[in-house]
């Protein structure tokens, strides 16, 4: 099913009809496929990719657990921990724990389908496995720094082993950098579910602008939000939701406190949810009341054809950087139009603008694919890459006009053949804001 907008700034109505939820566990063809080109890319590499632990939040109560990207892009298991995916060349083998009777009863663990055609052996096996591939390949790729036991099994093993046929030792790698590779470019069904966690990520903002905001405190309506994205059928929430009111819309990640929302305060929501596996990344920043301010205006509608000249400049053959630069020229224009001097912005422009434009979102909402090449050169865009467009101003120095405004946009952008498409759509134009929250 297609799910693609056309490439417009306006929003589109809610799909009538229901998406098919993929990738799944029992589809294994697409996960059989990917091994198989991390295999072909990367013929002297042997992959060891956890699948993650569980994280106890108290003494007896467990963080929800979900299996790290990287595991689930491989083999489409999205709760299965202490497990470990071996790719050396053609060979692919799931290692995996001994579930205890216990464990079955009382957490219903082990109970999950497994790729058919993947190796299946026990946990116990992995030393033996790495230490026959060792042999013959030239390298292990493995997440540094996430689990002390494997870090010290894979650092004894890349230190010179006898039984090499090379004569060089074995190098050491970051698999999430090589994994990372393949993830830059997503396939049609990892586009329909980026669209999709997009549409009804963008149907909880939306539903949010009909709210009276002043009155709440923020940590209700971050709340509200996140039980909104599980009445959407989204399981997860793709990071921390971040509301800021007031002086507070100035810190880039302010995570929601007891501040009561007043009414001439605007309002910055930054969240989005995930829809099997996939993330959204929006982000609007509303009028408390229902009306922006003049200067709340003024600021509003910079950074809004900031938003918009960037997203235009998305296509082909451009890199993230060029989006960037893009969206801080028509910054810098702006605030001259608002009265600033060319030093002065030249001067604070950093402070204002402090963060990049874009990142690319995918399994995780900065997916960890790399911006530069292996000699150095910006990746320019092709067709299947996904990223967010959001740029900000951000008014923290007291006394000043402006002083405490604090306004992010962000949507969700595919690159296509054409162009683009945006993946979201949430109202961003001030006539539409203020008419959805008017009381």
């Amino acid at each position: 099913m297609h799910f693609h907008q056309k490439p417009t700034e306006k929003p589109t109505e809610k799909p009538t009809e229901k998406p098919t939820e993929k990738p799944t566990e029992n589809d294994t063809d697409v996960f059989s496929q990917r091994r198989q080109r991390l295999a072909e890319r990367f013929t002297h590499t042997v992959f060891v990719v956890p699948s993650g632990v569980v994280s106890m939040r108290s003494h007896s109560v467990a963080y929800p657990f979900k299996s790290q990207s990287d595991f689930f892009y491989l083999t489409g298991l999205r709760a299965v921990s202490v497990a470990y995916l071996v790719v050396a060349g053609k060979h692919c083998h799931l290692l995996l724990p001994e579930i205890s009777s216990e464990s079955k009863l009382w957490e219903g663990e082990g109970e999950f389908d497994l790729p058919k055609d993947l190796s299946i052996e026990p946990l116990s096996r992995l030393d033996e496995l790495l230490a026959e591939y060792c042999k013959n390949f030239d390298r292990i790729a493995f997440p540094f720094g996430r689990h002390s036991e494997l870090d010290g099994l894979i650092l004894r093993m890349g230190a010179y082993h006898r039984g090499r046929k090379a004569p060089h030792p074995l190098a050491l790698v970051d698999c999430r950098t090589l994994i990372g590779i393949l993830r830059l470019h997503k396939d049609e069904t990892e586009i329909e579910c980026l669209c999709e966690a997009g549409q009804r990520s963008s149907r909880v903002h939306r539903a949010l602008m009909s709210k009276r905001l002043a009155g709440q405190r923020e940590i209700e309506i971050a709340n509200w939000i996140e039980a909104s994205f599980l009445a959407e059928g989204m399981s997860w929430r793709a990071y921390g939701t971040i509301v800021g009111a007031g002086e507070r819309t100035t810190i880039l990640h302010a995570r929601a406190t007891e501040r009561m929302v007043k009414p001439n305060d605007l309002v910055l929501i930054d969240a989005g949810g995930e829809w099997q596996g996939y993330c959204a990344d929006i982000t609007r920043t509303l009028p408390a009341n229902g009306k922006f301010s003049n200067e709340q205006r003024a600021v509003y509608e910079v950074v809004l054809k900031s938003q918009k000249a960037a997203i235009t400049s998305v296509r082909p053959g451009v890199s993230l950087e060029e989006v960037h630069l893009t969206a801080r020229e028509n910054l810098m224009a702006g605030l001259r139009g608002l009265g600033m001097s060319a030093s002065e912005i030249e001067e604070k422009i950093s402070i204002l603008q402090p963060h990049g434009t874009s990142h690319w979102i995918g399994l995780d909402v900065h997916d960890p694919a790399p911006v530069v090449d292996d000699a150095g050169r910006s990746i320019r865009l092709e067709p299947g890459m996904c990223l967010t467009v959001e740029p900000g101003l951000y008014f923290r120095e007291p006394g000043l006009r402006f002083s405490g405004i604090g306004i992010r946009i962000e949507d969700d952008v595919l690159v296509t053949a054409q162009g683009h498409e945006i993946l979201t759509s949430v109202p961003k134009e001030i006539s539409e804001i203020e008419e959805l929250c008017s009381f």
